[in-house]
């Protein structure tokens, strides 16, 4: 098979699955013969149609605001904890039992307390994702920093560097890789609690969008908005993995699949 066609074959995997997935609904739709219980593909595309003149640009506009507050905090704090344990063992050793206490506990439990904290707004989307990109960041930073060559680290004092330039010029590189696998996997984990914040704390968003159309039993627009939500994560996690390849064009295995 030539490089061109084993690209095509590539290419179209991810097609076989969404095809595969189609199929089924259209399937449990006929065989159901129940609107409500399983709408058509055909009634779920016009909902989206409809909504894309009405307010979906809104909705999504106002998830992605949610998402970059409480995913830019958690990931900003998530970095900057992992960088303090990994230079300081005091730290580390008062961090850790804080973060595997917390770290087991779904972000979706919290949903309770942030409402009595915020209210009803943007307040609980922000906290729940803020708490569910934390952890992922902050673990996978601190194993990639801790996994950096000592060698590189002392040759680079030993050449005088100082210590900011030791963490900019080599420990932060040396740990991009795993940063990035962790910001990409905070960013699935965040969607979802951004969707779950929004479900039942919040007045706009996809998230309340759902349980908007759920109050007039509209299925249609239930399903279509479960859709728009699935191809909106699926568009940033791609984003991310584009620039997960930018970042690391000089490692030959991302070089390899980019």
């Amino acid at each position: 098979m030539s490089s061109a066609l084993r690209r095509v074959a590539t290419a179209a995997q991810p097609m076989i699955g969404i095809a595969a997935l189609i199929a089924a609904w259209q399937a449990a739709s006929v065989i159901a013969a129940n609107p409500t219980l399983a709408p058509p593909l055909g009634a779920i595309a016009r909902q989206i149609a409809a909504m894309a003149s009405t307010d979906l640009l809104n909705d999504v506009v106002a998830s992605l605001v949610h998402l970059l507050l409480g995913y830019g905090c958690g990931a900003i704090l998530g970095l900057v904890l992992a960088l303090l344990a990994a230079r300081s063992e005091w730290f580390a050793a008062i961090l850790d039992p804080y973060v595997e206490f917390l770290r087991p506990i779904s972000a979706i439990a919290w949903i309770p307390i942030a409402i009595l904290l915020f209210g009803v707004g943007r307040g609980v989307p922000v906290f729940l994702i803020f708490y569910a990109s934390l952890f992922p960041i902050l673990v996978s930073t601190l194993d990639g920093v801790r996994s950096v060559d000592r060698g590189l680290i002392n040759a680079g004092r030993a050449l005088g560097a100082s210590r900011r330039l030791v963490v900019t010029n080599i420990i932060l590189p040396a740990a991009l890789p795993s940063i990035l696998s962790g910001a990409r996997l905070s960013l699935g984990v965040a969607w979802v609690a951004m969707v779950a914040g929004e479900l039942v704390g919040a007045d706009a968003g996809l998230g309340w969008r759902i349980m908007w159309y759920q109050e007039f039993f509209s299925m249609d627009g239930v399903m279509a908005t479960i859709v728009v939500i699935g191809a909106v994560g699926w568009l940033l996690d791609a984003l991310l993995r584009a620039l997960q390849r930018r970042l690391l064009a000089w490692s030959p295995t991302t070089g390899a699949r980019g």
